[in-house]
């Protein structure tokens, strides 16, 4: 089985041999590298996440694992100490899930693989959506945001991890502020949209039923556009209904086969591992085709040869044209993720020297509230009156201060230095 067209390279490739500056790796699989079918043998159940981790830790000392799984691409995110050797057997354990499906080792895809500054480049540009199918996409970066969370819940994230969190948060709030790139039907959603515009128009006047399955981000989104697109009634089904959306809406497992019967389209976007809608035996009562848009990875839709379904999943609507961002806005976007690399590695050199810094800001407490009035004590003794010590005190402590903030600043430089030359000695 071959690993299906050749996608775009990515665009910063070519530099991701670079020695890392810091213990940070990303291995990966995207739409560009292999199909949904390929992505969905790489995701992890919560059991193999921590016994993954736990594996690494033991083995090469890891600090931390975080899993990012999306219908887009499946990425681990690892800290260690020795990151190039550790990502090398990861890479490997992703090889390893593959096997079986393709006809000989040749036929199989390679993930990709990054350390150290191209590591921070790669989950900017993949936060902010430079490397997503529909280019300028929101939601993958509370896709990243969640799963540090997740990881740090069950106690296999780093400090790194929050570190590149908070960085992460940073450059998308800068480009939030940006016109149009953050457009609201940017994303999957807005490619699902599309399908059931194109292959269930309701043009001829008629009214259009459309069943939203999964009321997650996506699935909201989804049914948003087509309920602001007119023509469309949208019907909402959710595994769980809170309080406020009773009568709004409609338990998944009540109400479902029912619903699949007679709507014109449905749209799948829930978080379930496995298939949850079995159109088996529909021919039964329908003869017009229903329209399926499967947003699930793994798929969520079962379909059986023989029903009447037009079916669209990951790939198909991958392989559809996505609409380029502006070239003005396209250049704004990289040069305020180039910002945040320099950033995220100046904060991280600035914490390696941060026993300089500290050790620096307690000499200056010690000196200027301790030694100096004590040794103007020992000195004039009752030479000066009280206030003219005490301009003298403040005079000496300003001196001081300067000099100490002259030190800080020196350290600093080199942090920053550090960022923008990271094969240079340490």
């Amino acid at each position: 089985m071959a690993a299906g067209p050749t996608r775009p390279a990515h665009p910063h490739r070519a530099a991701a041999a670079e020695p890392p500056a810091l213990p940070l790796a990303v291995i990966g699989c995207d739409f560009r590298v292999a199909s949904a079918t390929w992505r969905n043998r790489l995701l992890l159940s919560a059991d193999e996440r921590e016994s993954l981790t736990g594996a690494l830790r033991a083995s090469c000392g890891a600090e931390g694992l975080v899993v990012l799984e999306t219908c887009n691409r499946i990425e681990w995110i690892l800290a260690a100490q020795q990151p190039q050797w550790a990502a090398e057997a990861l890479r490997a354990q992703m090889v390893e899930r593959w096997v079986g499906l393709a006809g000989a080792p040749s036929s199989l895809p390679m993930p990709y693989l990054y350390t150290g500054r191209n590591a921070v480049l790669h989950l900017l540009r993949v936060a902010v959506g430079l490397e997503s199918f529909v280019v300028g996409e929101r939601e993958i970066a509370g896709q990243l945001n969640r799963a540090v969370v997740a990881a740090r819940g069950r106690g296999q994230a780093s400090p790194l991890h929050n570190a590149l969190q908070t960085a992460v948060g940073r450059v998308v709030k800068k480009i939030q502020r940006l016109p149009h790139w953050r457009h609201p039907g940017r994303g999957v959603h807005g490619l699902a949209y599309d399908a059931i515009r194109q292959h269930c128009p309701s043009t001829d006047g008629t009214r259009r039923e459309v069943a939203v399955v999964g009321m997650g981000e996506i699935g909201r989104k989804t049914a948003g556009l087509l309920a602001s697109a007119g023509g469309y009634r949208v019907r909402l089904l959710n595994r769980t209904i809170p309080p406020a959306k009773k009568g709004e809406w409609l338990p998944l497992t009540e109400h479902l086969t029912d619903i699949v019967r007679t709507v014109d389209a449905v749209v799948v976007a829930t978080g379930a591992q496995s298939a949850i809608v079995d159109l088996s035996g529909l021919s039964a009562y329908r003869r017009k085709p229903l329209v399926v848009v499967d947003l699930g990875a793994p798929a969520q839709v079962r379909t059986p040869p023989g029903e009447p379904v037009l079916y669209f999943g990951l790939d198909e609507l991958l392989a559809t044209p996505a609409v380029a961002p502006e070239p003005t806005e396209l250049q704004a976007v990289h040069e305020l993720v180039e910002e945040g690399v320099r950033e995220f590695l100046v904060e991280c050199n600035k914490r390696e020297l941060s026993g300089l810094l500290r050790a620096t800001h307690d000499a200056y407490e010690r000196v200027s509230y301790e030694q100096l009035p004590a040794a103007l004590e020992a000195e004039l003794g009752d030479a000066l009156d009280p206030d003219r010590r005490r301009r003298l005190h403040g005079a000496m402590r300003d001196l001081f201060r300067d000099y100490t903030r002259g030190l800080v600043q020196e350290i600093e430089a080199i942090a920053e230095s550090r960022s923008r030359h990271p094969k240079a000695e340490r």
